[in-house]
């Protein structure tokens, strides 16, 4: 499995508001290969559940696990801040009768392939808005 080449659009910033693009495009096409691949081996992944995935093998398993997955979009414009590796976004899902919606952050880590996410947490919104 090779990484995921997303450092060719630019500057890290655009680079890592990439990463969430491609996270999305490739979940939703239930590609597990390019999904995994925008992963370090040893990452760790917390579902909504909160449940924690470890390392790369794992994190490809999830779509495995979850098809057929539920289609999702970008909210807006992920929030990103290459000095820390972090970007952040929302999303909800564009499926009639799936009403869910939450917020990936993730912590991302720049390698010779590009930047790669070391740990990602989907949280949930919760029901009152916060």
């Amino acid at each position: 499995m090779t990484d995921h080449k997303a450092h060719d659009a630019g500057t890290p910033r655009t680079d890592l508001a990439h990463i969430a693009g491609l996270l999305v495009e490739s979940w939703n096409r239930e590609d597990a290969q390019t999904f995994a691949s925008l992963f370090t081996v040893a990452a760790e992944y917390v579902t909504v559940a909160g449940e924690r995935l470890a390392g790369r093998h794992a994190i490809s398993q999830l779509i495995e696990i979850a098809k057929p997955v539920i289609q999702v979009r970008v909210v807006g414009e992920p929030s990103c801040n290459a000095g820390l590796g972090e970007v952040s976004f929302a999303w909800v899902a564009v499926e009639a009768g799936k009403a869910r919606s939450g917020r990936i952050t993730c912590t991302c880590s720049h390698h010779d392939s590009g930047w790669l996410i070391d740990a990602l947490q989907n949280d949930p919104d919760r029901p009152d808005g916060r």
